[in-house]
């Protein structure tokens, strides 16, 4: 979704028509997804992008923030504030901190959450919901905020709005999250067949494939069988090409697992290691209950810090409760 004539073109059929009326959509510019500064360095905005309004190009900024998710999660209203607080910010202390609005106005904000999960979504996403409750005569102190809520699911497969691309990569959300990616891997790609843009239609495909795959357990051999009924003798045309690069990223997606995997495995053996030869050179022999335990560890990350850990236990039955 971070493609700008995809978003753009999502925005436009698939929100509020008002969105399309007034802000150029075709004229998307990415956003950094990270720029804050040091005292927010885990703050990432999911997508975002710059453009300006149509009637007044090059006067009125428009800020769109979208935050992507596949479950509710009702403060994501709260991340998309915080992240619309921090872009206006810096805007305004790059331009120097402007104390005239006759000769710097902050960029419109387009706030939009995108879902594809499958439980039914609660409540309303505004800010009421998420205060304390107050009497009627207070609530005009509690910021009013509009969020573009884009529920994906509610939309039938099999017709949905937008160019051909963006319904692939719209279909392709939607499967993943119900898990029916590869049973509709064919008609996920059969949307390309009318698509124009043939020089990106290999990297949209493999965005969508790795997507997929995080969300859904997908095999090669799967997506072999269902692929073997897409293209029917053609070999050099558009659909056919994109099958080639389907099977293709299947394959570098399994050389990367099985590298990620070769690596977390080597790091735990060095981990279970340095444990064991801490444990002994502290206490001498190490008991088969622990070294047995020890050795079933897997997770880097877990077997980084029981080492470190285990220098500080003082006896055997200490580290003993902290494994």
């Amino acid at each position: 979704m971070g493609d700008p004539l995809i978003a753009g073109d999502l925005l436009r059929c698939y929100t509020d028509p008002v969105v399309g009326k007034y802000v150029d959509l075709d004229s998307l510019e990415p956003e950094p997804t990270q720029n804050f500064g040091k005292k927010f360095q885990e703050l990432f905005k999911d997508i975002a992008f710059a453009t300006h309004l149509i009637d007044k190009k090059g006067k009125a900024e428009v800020l769109i923030i979208a935050e992507h998710k596949a479950k509710p999660e009702p403060f994501v209203l709260l991340q998309l504030m915080v992240y619309l607080g921090l872009s206006w910010y810096k805007r305004w202390t790059d331009a120097g901190r402007p104390q005239s609005t006759k000769t710097f106005r902050l960029p419109v904000p387009i706030l939009v959450v995108l879902y594809n999960g499958k439980e039914k979504w609660e409540g309303e996403l505004d800010i009421k919901s998420l205060v304390s409750a107050v009497p009627p005569e207070l609530e005009r102190f509690i910021p009013a905020i509009e969020v573009l809520f884009i529920r994906l699911n509610q939309f039938d497969k099999q017709r949905l709005p937008g160019k051909p691309e963006t319904q692939a990569v719209v279909e392709a959300m939607i499967r993943a999250a119900d898990g029916t990616f590869v049973a509709g891997l064919g008609s996920v790609i059969g949307h390309f067949r009318d698509s124009t843009l043939d020089d990106r239609i290999l990297e949209l495909i493999e965005d969508i494939v790795r997507y997929c795959v995080w969300l859904e357990d997908v095999t090669p051999d799967a997506v072999d069988k269902v692929l073997s009924n897409v293209v029917e003798g053609q070999e050099e045309n558009k659909m056919s090409q994109a099958v080639k690069q389907v099977r293709k990223t299947f394959e570098r997606i399994a050389r990367e697992s099985y590298v990620a995997e070769a690596e977390a495995k080597g790091e735990a053996k060095a981990g279970r290691e340095i444990i064991l030869e801490s444990i002994r050179k502290r206490f001498g022999k190490v008991p088969k209950s622990i070294e047995r335990a020890v050795n079933q560890m897997n997770d880097p990350i877990a077997l980084k810090s029981l080492a470190v850990r285990t220098g500080s236990c003082k006896t055997l039955a200490e580290f003993e409760g902290e494994l």
